[in-house]
């Protein structure tokens, strides 16, 4: 959650998401806008539950989703918008747009978030199959002489060698990064690595965390 009214992607389990949502205060009623990073079964899976009985809320998708999902979500009757370019969805949180990636074969059209705070830019992931750095660069492209200071989400370097993601850790430290908060599909070696390389900017986030942006 992005404050009380924005949700960033939906789980891959319904139950373990409503469970989540009770046993961390948060009041699904609230919800306007669900922001979908890319239509992979264990992000948007919760969504056909938030969706039930609610035609207040706006979803945010990539133009380049599935086709069946596309359908699935504008029966329920809501809003839904195909981000393509970069996106002001309310104050201070900003879609990225589709970035297109391949992944095994597969093509994958995935957005993120850019949060901006009167102290600098956070980024927020689903898996970031398009790679950490070109989201950065995506960004930044719109927020001239400002860096990007925080990266939370899932980073997709679990499958990477060592050497590679040593590297893309170096570029992160060129671009400005200085705190970093890995999950999802960023791997136990890579997280690793970021916390060696981060040090006191690394940040362990788990469920239920409350993070100051």
């Amino acid at each position: 959650m992005i404050g009380e009214d924005l949700l960033f992607d939906t789980f891959g389990d319904p139950g373990v998401l409503v469970n989540n949502m009770r046993k961390f205060n948060i009041d699904p009623a609230k919800i306007k806008h669900i922001v979908l990073s890319h239509d992979d079964w264990d992000h948007i899976s919760g969504l056909w539950y938030l969706l039930e009985g609610r035609k207040d809320i706006t979803v945010y998708i990539c133009p380049g989703f599935n086709q069946e999902i596309k359908d699935r979500i504008t029966s329920f009757g809501v809003r839904v918008i195909e981000v393509e370019p970069f996106t002001e969805i309310e104050k201070g949180v900003f879609s990225t747009g589709q970035i297109h990636s391949s992944s095994i074969g597969r093509s994958i059209f995935e957005q993120a978030l850019a949060v901006k705070s009167s102290k600098h830019i956070t980024i927020i992931t689903g898996c970031a199959h398009p790679g950490i750095v070109k989201i950065i660069n995506t960004v930044t492209k719109h927020f001239l002489n400002e860096r990007v200071y925080f990266i939370l989400g899932g980073l997709h370097l679990k499958d990477n060698a060592n050497e590679i993601n040593t590297g893309i850790i170096q570029e992160l430290r060129d671009l400005g990064v200085c705190k970093v908060a890995p999950m999802h599909c960023t791997g136990k070696r890579a997280t690793e690595a970021m916390r060696e390389a981060f040090g006191y900017g690394f940040l362990q986030a788990k469920e239920g965390d409350s993070i100051e942006l």
